[in-house]
């Protein structure tokens, strides 16, 4: 740092100090545990999803290089989220029992056609599952939860981009006194990560909520400390001129303390609340799973693709070329001065030479000698094939880096694989969509405990248990119409079952494949019986014509 930054900074911290403003670390006393080399990743991260690396420029007099974006963060982590999420299905319901019921299908045995008593291809008692207690708490938390899916998918990609996300449910008053439950998302350049326990998960943080009123910045700090089997929470209001929301967390200047009340949206706010019994604190961090390696000590996530960003930088680049190279070979025409149209400039003094408006991406002034041509064609010869084959090969490694599937960036046709090669980089991606998955559902079942736990808090519905699914869509590493066709043979030589085939085909659980399929074998018996009966009244009118014909 030279000398005029260090005074700068000295004189910053004296102002500070002389208008009372205050830091997080100065208000709660604690500093947040994120070290300066993740806390400049996670901004680089985020600077990259925007389109504003670092490394971009546009050209000037000084340095006339142009570095232009090809969008690969952004578009790396809406692939990354779309893939995780694709036909994903998730809900929450009370939790059932096996009961036994009498069967509404079951039929009397009765005789057939031919006087045989047939039996009921029904059972008289069916096992059913019945919910287990009231069923409000479950209904209301799922009608809660439908909310929050709508906003998965966006506030996912924000975290592949930055390596984390936090979800914070939170309860609403209505007008007419009712509750419902609204989800807060602090991306992870606005959080601010306070203690961790031994497992790497957060116990303590801060969030900052601002509100802008003219020239006044209103920013309201929320603090969660979890320990042992309660959360507090405390809330406080600051008010400055700054406008910074992001940069030095630790560092940032929050304003003057004022009351709640100051701000509408807060006068409701209790300065300190104590919520209790508490398994967790109450709100989820999402973290990337992959492992972090630009802080290996640190419990925060990493970007999707913080692997791959020197080899962004590079595609950058390389794009950049492949721009120039279309730019610098563009047709021209180097025309001498001397063909040029004159014009007098009015004033009496030498005139200049001028090309037509229209014309002057083509003709170019030149000097062209004793030659004694007025005119050269400019034409070269293009490149681009040796730009595009080296960018290509630049955006595969991106991919496999990043752990998505050729051709989503590449150009997959360039380079031939094998079916084993093909199948290997799929395995690759779905392992990576898997782990995310993965990750994302524990973070959602702790975003349903944290609404149960306000539903007990506030006595928004009855007591009940409740139960949260979820089913990911794997298609992209199972070919469902090769495994079929394997599963048939399979069935066809009697090395599995029906019972199997279903389950597998459709998800039934067993008792649910045995239904299915002794309705099967009822409808199968009554189309034989409807069969059978249409061949005897058929022989009947037959017999009948011949003997009326006698």
């Amino acid at each position: 740092m030279s000398v005029w930054s260090t005074i700068a900074s000295r004189i910053q911290e004296m102002i500070k100090k002389m208008i009372g403003a205050r830091t997080i670390e100065q208000t709660l006393h604690v500093a947040p545990v994120i070290s300066s080399k993740m806390e400049e990743a996670i901004q680089l991260w985020a600077d990259m999803y925007k389109g504003e690396a670092p490394w971009l420029k546009e050209p000037t007099r000084a340095d006339p290089t142009r570095v232009a974006s090809l969008g690969l963060p952004a578009m790396i982590a809406s692939e990354k989220a779309r893939m995780v999420l694709l036909e994903w299905k998730s809900e929450i319901t009370t939790p059932t029992e096996e009961v036994e019921v009498e069967n509404p299908d079951y039929k009397e045995p009765e005789p057939d056609m031919f006087g045989n008593i047939v039996p009921s291809a029904q059972p008289q008692i069916i096992i059913e599952d019945q919910p287990i207690g009231p069923t409000d708490r479950a209904e209301y938390l799922n009608e809660q939860y439908e909310k929050l899916k709508k906003q998965i998918r966006k506030q996912l990609e924000y975290a592949v981009a930055k390596g984390g996300i936090v979800i914070k449910p939170y309860p609403v008053q209505n007008e007419d006194r009712t509750f419902s439950i609204e989800f807060e998302f602090i991306q992870a350049d606005n959080f601010f990560p306070l203690a961790f326990d031994a497992s790497g998960k957060i116990t303590e943080a801060a969030f900052i909520d601002t509100k802008f009123e003219k020239n006044i910045v209103y920013r309201r700090l929320e603090y969660h400390k979890w320990q042992g089997k309660s959360v507090q929470v405390i809330n406080k209001a600051f008010k400055s001129t700054s406008n910074q929301i992001q940069g030095d967390l630790s560092g940032m200047d929050l304003g003057q303390e004022v009351p709640l009340s100051e701000v509408a949206e807060w006068k409701d706010l209790a300065p300190t609340t104590t919520i209790a019994p508490a398994e967790q604190p109450l709100f989820a961090y999402f973290r990337m799973p992959q492992a972090n390696t630009v802080d290996t000590l640190s419990p925060l996530g990493a970007s999707g693709y913080s692997r791959a960003v020197q080899l962004i930088k590079d595609a950058d680049t390389q794009y950049s070329r492949l721009l120039w190279e279309y730019e610098a070979g563009e047709m021209a025409i180097d025309i001498d001065r001397d063909a040029l149209k004159f014009e007098e400039d009015g004033t009496g003094r030498e005139g200049h030479s001028v090309v037509p408006m229209m014309q002057q991406r083509l003709f170019r002034k030149v000097d062209l000698g004793s030659s004694g041509d007025t005119y050269q064609p400019f034409a070269p010869s293009l490149r681009d094939a040796s730009y595009s084959a080296g960018l290509n090969t630049i955006l595969m490694r991106i991919e496999d880096v990043c752990a998505i599937s050729r051709g989503t960036l590449s150009d997959a046709t360039a380079e031939a694989r094998t079916a084993t090669e093909l199948k290997i980089l799929k395995q690759r991606t779905y392992s990576e969509n898997l782990e995310i998955q993965h990750a994302l559902e524990d973070s959602l079942k702790e975003v349903v405990y944290i609404m149960n736990v306000y539903c007990d808090l506030y006595q928004i519905t009855p007591t009940g248990e409740y139960d949260v699914s979820f089913e990911w869509d794997d298609s992209i590493i199972v070919d469902i119409d090769a495994e079929l066709s394997k599963r048939l043979t399979l069935l066809q030589n009697g090395l599995t079952s029906k019972l199997e085939l279903r389950q597998w085909y459709f998800g039934e659980t067993e008792r649910q494949a045995q239904e299915a399929l002794l309705n099967i074998e009822d409808e199968n018996r009554q189309d034989m019986e409807n069969s059978l009966m249409l061949e005897s009244n058929q022989f009947n009118r037959e017999q009948q014509q011949v003997e009326e014909r006698r």
